[in-house]
């Protein structure tokens, strides 16, 4: 059975439709469930969301609105003329403050009954408190001093407004008794006329209680205020206030600013998060069936989806069946027809999938073949004519180097030392050129030849022409190709000096090159080249040659050499490069190529 799936592509088909409909099938079951997670979360994101919008934007009011307050008061005239009173004046004490009541704190406090009391301290002992009427719920007992205030020693002149919040214990009842409220203190230090004094406001924070009541969380759904202790601040029942939360509760929410959890013994979800600016937390608890409601429509859903996706995965498993197995056929039969030798016939390209994609891969490869037949019948040309080359130079160097052995001879016989000379630069010229095995030299070697070439054209032309080296001995013992400077060197000769009968200086430099290149320069101060001269050789340079320009370049010194480091080394940098060297003439030539021992 196995081996019957293997070599049939009908049930490797089968296959697909089935594992197609099992994925479908997973797929819709794997959506289905992660719809449900999504909704219960949007769900618990939006009742979260609605507790903080509220809570939020009814501290931001109270933010606000009271910052603005306590700025206008502490940047009013009767406040510093009341900073500036002495402890002796009472009666400019009570007149400053009376002004400020009457035109700053009276109009505020009316409208926002959640003002407390405001507070005045100088340090010379001047004091003054005002008690909200509108608040008989809390009042600031009788006996409160701002003096008492732990934070008072510890505030400086930095120009902001300091918060402080909390139980406060310091209000009472409309019988006297002192009740703890929650209470958010702003207080700022001051200094006018060398005298430091204090602000601070109380506003309530009962009136949260308020917005939690009016939040929809379901129908057993509740919200809470909770401060970093744990102790409640506001609660649907006013008796819960000022009691501890359910300590498996506050352990979980303790050490994060935000957050969520199930809680599995009460299935409850638990939301929270810290509301801007203090240390206290609005807490959200949900019953978990208050959230599962939605789930019915998510499975409903995923039936509907299980049984449109089955009907569609049949579908495109007939139409993807039928689409591989008829471009398939149409590649099998453009195979047969290569096996025949029958390399100009392509394959069909038809859609953008993975068979259209063997199907180009496989033209691609026709192409590449028939190119490389034709590169291979080109290089066997070259390689034939190169044979050719080299046994007529074997032929002619043997002819050659009898006959300058027997100058060599009559040179020595005749005592001409100069000529003797000569005629063994030549011959070390000529055994260097014509070694055919040996293709790579040193660098060192091919100074030598070099100097060799050089002595003859010092016979030849006398004090007319100077050589100068710089050479690196880094590069010394680098590898290299035979006969790369000498073209150049003759090439200064034939179109500097030859051309002008003027002095020729030529200079020779070697170097290393970004540490992984041998680089050698020669320059001579001949009359250079012409602008389209130049361009023409640069253009030439940059152009890639094949085999079939080996015969066109044999004969120009600049691409010969040019193309053979090409051939030889694939690095980028390798080659050589011509620039004109001063604008009123010279030249020069670099050779560049990689640095091996």
């Amino acid at each position: 059975m196995i081996q019957a799936i293997r070599s049939s592509l009908e049930w490797k088909l089968i296959l697909i439709i089935f594992a197609t409909i099992f994925i479908t099938v997973t797929g819709v079951s794997t959506f289905s469930y992660i719809k449900s997670s999504e909704a219960i979360n949007n769900d618990v994101v939006r009742f979260s969301n609605q507790i903080l919008k509220q809570a939020n934007l009814n501290l931001s009011r109270y933010i606000r609105d009271n910052e603005q307050f306590f700025r206008t008061i502490s940047g009013s005239r009767e406040f510093q003329d009341w900073l500036k009173t002495g402890s002796n004046d009472q009666y400019g004490l009570f007149d400053s403050y009376q002004k400020m009541e009457k035109t700053v704190i009276t109009p505020f406090t009316t409208y926002h009954p959640e003002t407390l009391s405001i507070k005045l301290y100088n340090e010379n002992g001047n004091e003054s408190t005002y008690r909200n009427e509108y608040m008989w719920e809390s009042i600031l007992a009788p006996y409160y001093s701002m003096k008492n205030e732990s934070w008072l020693m510890s505030m400086n002149l930095t120009g902001k407004i300091s918060r402080h919040y909390g139980m406060n214990d310091q209000y009472t009842d409309k019988a006297g008794r002192s009740k703890s409220i929650p209470i958010l203190t702003y207080a700022q230090k001051f200094r006018f006329a060398e005298q430091n004094g204090y602000l601070a406001i109380d506003i309530s924070l009962l009136a949260t209680q308020e917005i939690l009541n009016e939040i929809q969380l379901g129908e057993h759904g509740l919200g809470m205020i909770v401060d970093q202790s744990g102790t409640i601040v506001s609660y649907p029942d006013p008796e819960r206030i000022n009691t501890k939360l359910d300590p498996g509760i506050f352990t979980n929410i303790s050490s994060n600013l935000a957050g969520s959890y199930y809680k599995a013994e009460s299935k409850q979800m638990i939301v929270y998060q810290t509301i801007t600016g203090t240390d206290w937390k609005v807490i959200v608890i949900v019953p978990y069936g208050d959230l599962a409601r939605s789930i019915s429509n998510i499975r409903h859903l995923t039936i509907t989806l299980t049984i449109a996706g089955l009907l569609i995965a049949s579908i495109l498993a007939y139409i993807t069946s039928h689409s591989i197995t008829r471009r398939l056929k149409q590649l099998r039969r453009t195979i047969k027809m290569t096996k025949l030798d029958q390399f100009d016939v392509r394959a069909q390209v038809t859609g953008i999938d993975e068979v259209a994609e063997l199907a180009t891969a496989y033209n691609i490869l026709l192409d590449r073949i028939e190119n490389a037949i034709q590169q291979l019948a080109e290089t066997r040309l070259v390689q034939q004519h190169a044979v050719l080359s080299a046994l007529q130079s074997q032929i002619n160097s043997h002819f050659l180097y009898n006959a300058l052995e027997s100058i060599n001879s009559m040179a020595h016989l005749a005592e001409q030392p100069d000529i003797q000379q000569t005629t063994i630069a030549l011959s070390d010229m000529l055994r260097y050129t014509s070694n055919y095995q040996q293709t790579t030299v040193t660098v060192k070697d091919e100074i030598d030849h070099l100097k060799n070439y050089f002595f003859i054209i010092r016979i030849l032309y006398g004090e007319h022409i100077s050589l100068s080296f710089e050479q690196d001995s880094f590069v010394e013992d680098a590898q290299c190709l035979k006969a790369i400077i000498q073209p150049f060197v003759e090439n200064s000769v034939k179109h500097a000096y030859e051309v002008t009968g003027d002095h020729l200086l030529i200079k020779i430099s070697t170097m290393r090159w970004m540490d992984r290149y041998v680089q050698i320069v020669i320059e001579d101060n001949g009359i250079g080249l012409t602008d389209e001269k130049l361009n023409m050789m640069q253009q030439a340079l940059s152009m890639g040659q094949g085999e079939q320009d080996y015969m066109r370049f044999s004969r120009i010194g600049v691409l010969n050499v040019h193309y053979r480091l090409k051939t030889f080394y694939k690095e980028p940098e390798t080659g050589v490069f011509v620039e004109r060297l001063l604008p009123e003439g010279g030249t020069r030539i670099i050779i560049r190529f990689p640095h091996r021992s």
